[in-house]
């Protein structure tokens, strides 16, 4: 498999035809480690959302839990980067902040023994030359907020199949005009549908 095989996204709207289509490696955005932890009893230990909670968020608690469920087995890959943890530390609420940083460096150490262990990742030098790249080339340039073409850039950067957000403001709003991008931009909802039909394999 050559390194544009491996980069091509399963893309919005299409359900995989091979378990390998699956995506293996999803960056995380800040705004799913906030979900994650607002959600926690729902999503990992199968409480039931609150009353009242709108579909969409009920929908993406449902999928986290699966997706989390299932890929205890399936080994999936979950990345975050400093960009994601200088957002984390913005957080003003000290004792959310505390949470938030102790959830944010269980995600980063497990990532950081792929980062050791893998051979398919860009040396740190390589990772600044793409960044400068891809801010420069206008592709990023429908996103107005500097964090989040920060956030991409690091998911491209460590050849992520797929972005996980619930960005509906920003990334999700536009990302029909990122689709030159070698990613998926999805929410959790989106990203379970492509799990779901190969869920059976590991649980």
């Amino acid at each position: 498999m050559n390194s544009r095989d491996r980069l091509a996204p399963v893309r919005r709207g299409a359900a995989p035809s091979r378990v390998s289509d699956i995506p293996g490696r999803v960056f995380l955005d800040t705004c799913v480690i906030n979900f994650t932890l607002d959600h926690g009893e729902a999503i990992h230990d199968g409480g039931s959302p609150i009353a009242g909670t709108p579909p969409r968020v009920r929908q993406d608690i449902e999928a986290l839990r699966g997706l989390f469920m299932t890929g205890q087995r399936a080994a999936w890959q979950l990345a975050v980067s400093h960009f994601s943890y200088a957002e984390v530390v913005a957080t003003r609420d000290p004792a959310r902040r505390r949470v938030l940083e102790s959830w944010f460096f269980e995600v980063w150490h497990r990532w950081q023994e792929t980062v050791l262990a893998g051979h398919d990742l860009p040396s740190f030098g390589d990772a600044e030359r793409m960044r400068l790249t891809l801010l420069s080339s206008g592709l990023l340039d429908v996103l107005s907020d500097m964090p989040d073409r920060l956030l991409l850039c690091d998911a491209l950067a460590y050849r992520c199949e797929c972005f996980c957000t619930r960005d509906w403001s920003s990334l999700l709003r536009v990302r029909d005009g990122l689709t030159e991008l070698p990613i998926a931009i999805l929410t959790p909802s989106e990203w379970w549908q492509r799990v779901r039909p190969w869920a059976a394999l590991w649980c």
